[in-house]
């Protein structure tokens, strides 16, 4: 990756996202179909939460919200679920991949399955966008 590398678990890492995904044109056709918001939702060690929810209109990433508490989050379409380490582990180390932390419940899914099974590969590019970015770990986690 070139550039500034964004910080794991912030808001830095999701605008970074939406201006990958946004300035790609392979994600733009293949996800042209793609109206609708998703949060993903991180749970620290102190029982903490962070949820970035991010919103889609025809494929482009149109805006970012985070909230520190899950409760604030208004109807999200797919809420994805899980620990800072698992997160970490399938978005930075690569030590867990998606399937692994899908299938064991690591992440938990949380939406209309026909509308995900249908948008699996764009799920998979966005965690694989993520991945690109190399994202670093902040030093100091929350608990």
């Amino acid at each position: 990756m070139s550039g500034k590398q964004p910080t794991f678990g912030t808001r830095e890492l999701y605008d970074a996202l939406a201006e990958s995904l946004n300035s790609d044109p392979t994600w733009l056709v293949k996800a042209k179909a793609m109206t609708f918001s998703m949060a993903h939702i991180y749970r620290y060690p102190d029982d903490s939460q962070r949820t970035f929810r991010m919103e889609f209109r025809t494929g482009t990433m149109s805006d970012v919200t985070v909230f520190d508490d899950p409760s604030d989050l208004p109807e999200t379409a797919f809420v994805l679920r899980g620990s800072f380490e698992d997160w970490r582990d399938m978005l930075v180390t690569e030590e867990l991949s998606v399937n692994v932390a899908l299938v064991t419940r690591r992440i938990v899914v949380k939406g209309k399955m026909g509308t995900l099974m249908k948008n699996i590969p764009q799920f998979n590019y966005i965690i694989s966008k993520l991945i690109e970015l190399e994202p670093m770990v902040p030093e100091d986690v929350p608990g």
